[in-house]
Order: C-alpha cells, then sequence, then structure tokens
C-alpha cells in the first residue's frame, strides 16, 4: 500500500511539476495574476502549484531539516514499535501502509526540492475560507490515521466481546 502511495503521489506531482507553473515569489494561487489556478470546480476546487515549505498550514515553515528529521523519527519509531500497534489486522496494516507511503511522499519532496508540492486546492466560498492546498501524500496520512484509529476501536470491541465471552 505504501509503495502505491508513494507512486501516486510522486506521479502527480511530477505532472504539476511539467504542467502547472510555478516559479519562487510567483505561485498560481494568486487570482487576477498572469499564471491563474486551473478551475475543476467553480468557485469550489481547483489546481495549483505551490511549495510548501511547512508542515499542514504551513506551520514551522523554513524548517526542511527538522521537518524531515521528524518524519525519519515517526517511520523508524512505526518501524521500531511495529509489534506494540497491533498491526495483526489488516485494516491497521493498511492503514499503516497509507501513513507510511504518505510521508516518504512528502519526505522524497523535501529532500529532493526543499519544500512539498502542493496542488489539490479547496475554497469553501459559503464560509468564506480557502483550505491550505494539499497533496495526495496529505491524503494517504489523514486516511491512514483515520483508519488506525477505526482499526484501534475495533480491535478494542473485539478484545472486550472475547473478554465477556469467556467469562
Amino acid at each position: 500500500m505504501g509503495a502505491l502511495v508513494i507512486i501516486a503521489d510522486q506521479l502527480t506531482k511530477y505532472a504539476i511539476s511539467q504542467t502547472v507553473h510555478w516559479s519562487k515569489g510567483e505561485p498560481t494561487y494568486f487570482f487576477g495574476s498572469e499564471h491563474e489556478p486551473i478551475e475543476v470546480i467553480e468557485n469550489f476546487f481547483y489546481i495549483v502549484h505551490i511549495a510548501n515549505e511547512g508542515a499542514a498550514w504551513g506551520m514551522l515553515s523554513g524548517q526542511t531539516y527538522f521537518l524531515s528529521s521528524i518524519a525519519v523519527l515517526v517511520l523508524a519509531a512505526m518501524w521500531f514499535f511495529r509489534d506494540q500497534l497491533g498491526l495483526d489486522e489488516k485494516l491497521a496494516q493498511v492503514s499503516v501502509g497509507l501513513f507510511a507511503g504518505g510521508v516518504l511522499g512528502n519526505l522524497i519532496d523535501r529532500i529532493c526540492y526543499g519544500h512539498v508540492i502542493d496542488f489539490l486546492d479547496v475554497h469553501l466560498p459559503i464560509i468564506n475560507y480557502r483550505w491550505p492546498a494539499f497533496n495526495v501524500a496529505d491524503c494517504a496520512i489523514c486516511i491512514g490515521v483515520f483508519l488506525y484509529i477505526i482499526s484501534s476501536i475495533l480491535g478494542d470491541i473485539k478484545k472486550n466481546r472475547n473478554k465477556t465471552a469467556v467469562k
């Protein structure tokens, strides 16, 4: 699963870097500029090309080495504590694969470019909010975490049922 995420992530980022203009100081998310976003769904979903030097919501911007180190540490911890993560269930394995693939996809960007390429841009006109741009790796990380939480809850329910059935 992780390999599929990395491949999909890197292929989409390559496609964006080859087709959507970007240069330092001239991102594509400014409407009315020479290089406008590609509108997919009017007033809602756009394709852009943004160099994110930070983490989610641009936090820790410019801290590429720190963020790369955190990614490596998280992956190492997942490997080291894999027995404690309860990966005997298929859903947990899928979730960890999604998460690890996403982390590695963004880590590849940080190592190769010094930033992460984000290109999915969602606007919420009802509340006049622009969600921070994201990419396939970010989606995989979020879905992986969500599925792991579900897997953990289901695992706990299963253990409790087994305990009460034995009594």
